[in-house]
């Protein structure tokens, strides 16, 4: 029989939510106005509503994660219920965050800490949200009021979630989300603004609590290009990763995320067209954005296969191994530096499937710890069956099912296995 794969002493695993996707009722923030204008910007599924009531059943919901087996919890903070106009701190909301982590850390559990999960307070949205050059500061002052009520109880701090995602979908529109702008220019400027927040709020973080690690979660793509397709490949990895890796030389650590590989192929013939095209800045706004709007747009709200290959329900390819590309990259652009596997999960209502993609996922991180890759945890996305930003509570990614009705939560065969896993720190083969 083949030997077990055995992992690291002291590795962290884990599963993730985020608050706006399983509170419920984030009604000061840039979505919840989206969801429930009646004349919105741009389609989605449907409102986010109670979602999994999150915020009133966390004690519930960590009790069942590390009875699960699972020894790590990666949640974030809701900005706009802690500043829901500005200048105005709750402190209530501050002490149900600082509780979160206290639960935590009863059930021994490790809490992960993300400060922006995609959302906003409407406020700063009205504002000009990330374009505005008053946002680092504003990021900083709510920083600092968290970290006064956290401590140094959370051992991980992620400042920022997938900024890559964010700011080129609410700023070159490559799907719809807040604040729906088209504009390369404005991309530039909120690119600038969340790696500025970022720098200010590790500071802060550094300052209030030494000791404690400060990192961003990465979205990466396992990228691969024809020879036609290579200069567009390069521009839109620049647009999505690169750009916001210019301060991860100095974070403690460095969140991977991966769900898919992407496949960029052009014939070989537009290649010099395509690559003068990109050094263009008005034919690239002009040409190459409206280009990446309709690729983006090839993965339907359904999550409708597209193309060949097995894909997920939300449309992507079906590629766990995805991971291994783009954690070998990020650990050649930053030698030594940690590595945590922030999320990585997938879209489908056949739980059987979701066992094969964590197992496929943890053989990949088994090699590269193998290959001497500081990893030190993989957390699963996600815990609870959630809403799913513009595809409402269509796709399934969560180890627990949510009753919608009801609220009841019903653990899946893929919560035990997963748990089984973590809980003697070693996977079957």
């Amino acid at each position: 029989m083949p030997e077990p794969l055995i992992f690291p002493e002291r590795f962290l695993w884990g599963a993730a939510t985020a608050a706006h996707q399983v509170e419920g009722n984030n009604a000061n923030s840039d979505w919840w106005e989206w969801e429930t204008d009646p004349a919105p910007k741009a389609p989605m599924a449907g409102p986010s509503g109670m979602a999994c009531d999150h915020f009133n059943r966390y004690k519930d919901d960590i009790a069942l994660l590390a009875e699960l087996g699972l020894n790590t919890y990666r949640f974030s903070v809701e900005w706009a219920r802690v500043e829901p106009r500005q200048g105005e701190f709750d402190r209530e909301a501050l002490q149900h965050y600082a509780d979160m982590v206290d639960t935590c850390l009863t059930h021994g559990v490790t809490p992960m800490i993300t400060l922006q999960h995609f959302t906003l307070p409407a406020w700063v949205t009205h504002a000009g949200a990330w374009t505005n050059a008053e946002l680092p500061a504003w990021f900083t002052r709510y920083t600092r009021h968290v970290m006064e009520h956290l401590q140094n109880r959370a051992p991980y701090i992620c400042t920022i979630n997938e900024p890559g995602n964010m700011i080129t979908r609410g700023y070159l529109g490559t799907f719809p989300t807040p604040p729906f702008v088209r504009n390369l220019d404005a991309f530039d400027a909120a690119a600038s603004g969340v790696i500025a927040a970022h720098r200010n709020a590790r500071e802060v973080i550094r300052e209030l609590a030494p000791g404690v690690k400060v990192g961003m979660a990465h979205a990466l793509q396992d990228w691969h290009a024809n020879p036609g397709g290579v200069p567009a490949m390069e521009w839109a990895r620049e647009l999505h990763e690169d750009r916001f890796f210019a301060e991860t030389a100095d974070d403690d650590f460095i969140g991977v995320q991966t769900y898919t590989r992407l496949d960029v192929n052009a014939p070989r013939i537009t290649k010099p067209l395509s690559a003068a095209l990109l050094r263009s800045r008005r034919l690239t706004q002009s040409l190459a954005l409206p280009y990446l709007r309709r690729q983006a747009a090839a993965v339907s709200a359904e999550g409708a296969p597209v193309g060949e290959g097995r894909r997920t329900q939300m449309g992507y390819l079906w590629a766990p191994e995805a991971v291994e590309a783009t954690t070998r990259r990020v650990a050649g652009l930053f030698p030594g530096k940690e590595i945590v596997l922030t999320e990585h999960g997938v879209a489908t209502d056949v739980d059987s499937e979701r066992i094969d993609y964590i197992r496929a996922g943890l053989r990949v991180v088994h090699r590269l710890i193998g290959d001497g890759l500081p990893i030190t945890g993989y957390v699963h996305w996600s815990l609870l069956d959630n809403f799913e930003w513009w595809d409402g509570y269509g796709p399934k990614y969560g180890l627990v099912a949510v009753d919608r009705s009801t609220q009841e939560r019903v653990v899946k065969p893929s919560a035990h296995w997963y748990g089984d896993v973590a809980r003697i720190n070693r996977m079957p083969t």
